[in-house]
């Protein structure tokens, strides 16, 4: 071989080798700061957790309410043709005589 021909596999393979090194320390820089993003992310629901049992503590009387209020039947409301024949209903023809 000569030694231009040395030369041109010499430059790409320094070229892949820099290129490679880069991808490895990229990586293991990706894997670190992951690590420690899950960690942070550990620690903020740890304490989401606290927050969220002390507040059911502290209003555990007014979940209670809200809960009992969800379980009572809600009563659908009634159609027109019973609104307006229904005398006990206050509507704009409950005074009219129907003749």
């Amino acid at each position: 071989m000569t030694e231009l021909q040395e030369m041109f596999l010499f430059c790409p393979f320094i070229y892949y080798l820099f290129k490679g090194s880069l991808f490895v320390v990229l990586y293991v820089a990706l894997v670190i700061v992951e690590k420690h993003a899950r960690q942070r992310q550990e620690q903020i629901r740890k304490i989401l957790r606290e927050k969220r049992a002390e507040e059911q503590e502290r209003w555990k009387v007014a979940y209670a309410l809200l809960e009992k209020q969800k379980e009572t039947p809600t009563p659908e409301p009634l159609p027109l043709s019973q609104l307006v024949n229904n005398p006990n209903s206050f509507t704009a023809y409950s005074n009219c005589k129907v003749a």
